[in-house]
């Protein structure tokens, strides 16, 4: 993964994505690379996350307080309609995605060195 593209987890994802589908053998210091660039990255992520959950809250919240008055069902289905709340899971989904990957990069170097050490 040599660029000069600003790296990100986006960009790291695909590049494993790629590997794997094309059956590349990683080493273990290839996977545990690429754990920590997504681990500090992750906070950016984890940001976006924050804001769009805020969002997200705002629209049910603006749903409640408006002039046709409305139960807190209603709202919560309205606000789960709104492509914000598609995006808030995704981006909910992307970083657990990243958490993953890291334990198994974790994972991966430990067996290699215990085969290794075999």
């Amino acid at each position: 993964m040599e660029t000069k593209e600003p790296v990100t987890i986006d960009s790291i994802l695909a590049y494993l994505e790629r590997a794997v589908a094309n059956r590349e053998i990683l080493s273990a210091h290839d996977w545990l690379k690429y754990a920590h660039m997504m681990t500090v990255l992750l906070g950016a992520e984890s940001s976006l996350l924050y804001k769009l959950q805020q969002e997200v809250a705002q629209i049910k919240l603006s749903y409640l307080n408006a002039q046709e008055k409305i139960n807190a069902t209603e709202a919560k289905i309205r606000t789960e309609a709104r492509d914000e709340y598609r995006k808030m899971h995704e981006q909910k989904a992307k970083i657990d995605r990243v958490i993953e990957m890291v334990r198994i990069s974790k994972l991966q170097a430990r067996l290699a060195d215990a085969e290794y050490r075999t």
